[in-house]
């Protein structure tokens, strides 16, 4: 039994001592970990505009408006829908 506690003494004395001790963990944070900003959603929200337009279909802006109705591009996708639905008598 008193192996087993020497060996697990040691075992955590060595975990101790590879942790980052005071002003180690700021200046950890403080490096650049290479993970990238995340994206700016008004280019996504541009592609799916995008989308819809190559589609052209009354389904792909209606799409579209249901999942971005109140964004500033909306109103872009409304008058393309209306221009749509008048071409097809709709």
């Amino acid at each position: 039994m008193r192996r087993l506690t020497a060996l697990f003494l040691i075992l955590l004395a060595s975990a101790a001592a590879s942790c980052p001790k005071g002003n180690d963990m700021e200046s950890r944070d403080s490096k650049p970990s290479g993970l990238r900003l995340p994206r700016d959603p008004d280019i996504a929200v541009q592609e799916e505009l995008d989308a819809a337009r190559r589609a052209g279909t009354l389904a792909a802006y209606d799409l579209f408006l249901a999942r971005h109705g109140d964004h500033r591009l909306a109103e872009a996708a409304r008058r393309e829908r209306a221009r749509i639905a008048a071409a097809i008598g709709q």
